[in-house]
C-alpha cells in the first residue's frame, strides 16, 4: 500500500506528493516514528517551531490512517540538549 507522510503545523503543512510503499500500517507507523525522531535528532524539525505538529499518514484514498506527534521527540531532545550542556563538579575534579 501506498501511504504519503505529510508534515502538519499551526504555521504551515508539507505534503508529501510521492508517498512510500510500506506492507501494511504497521510498517508505516515504524517509518513515521522513526522519520520524526530523525528530524528532530537532525535539527530538521526546530523545537519553537514544530511543537505541538505532527506527521499524518495517508492513504492514497487521502484518508489519515494515524498521526505522529512531534511532541515526544521534541521533549527527548531537548532532554538531552539540557543533559549535554550540565557540567558537574566531579567533572572537573580530575
Amino acid at each position: 500500500m501506498r501511504c504519503y507522510f505529510n508534515l502538519v503545523s499551526s504555521h504551515h503543512t508539507v505534503t508529501d506528493e510521492e508517498g512510500l510503499e510500506v506492507a501494511d500500517v504497521d510498517e508505516a507507523r515504524i517509518f513515521a516514528r522513526e522519520a520524526v525522531r530523525q528530524m528532530v535528532q537532525d535539527g530538521v524539525a526546530e523545537i519553537a517551531h514544530w511543537r505541538g505538529g505532527q506527521m499524518e499518514a495517508r492513504d492514497a484514498s487521502g484518508t489519515v490512517l494515524f498521526t505522529a506527534g512531534f511532541e515526544a521527540p521534541l521533549m527527548e531532545a531537548q532532554a538531552d540538549e539540557t543533559s549535554a550542556n550540565e557540567t558537574y563538579a566531579y567533572d572537573k575534579a580530575a
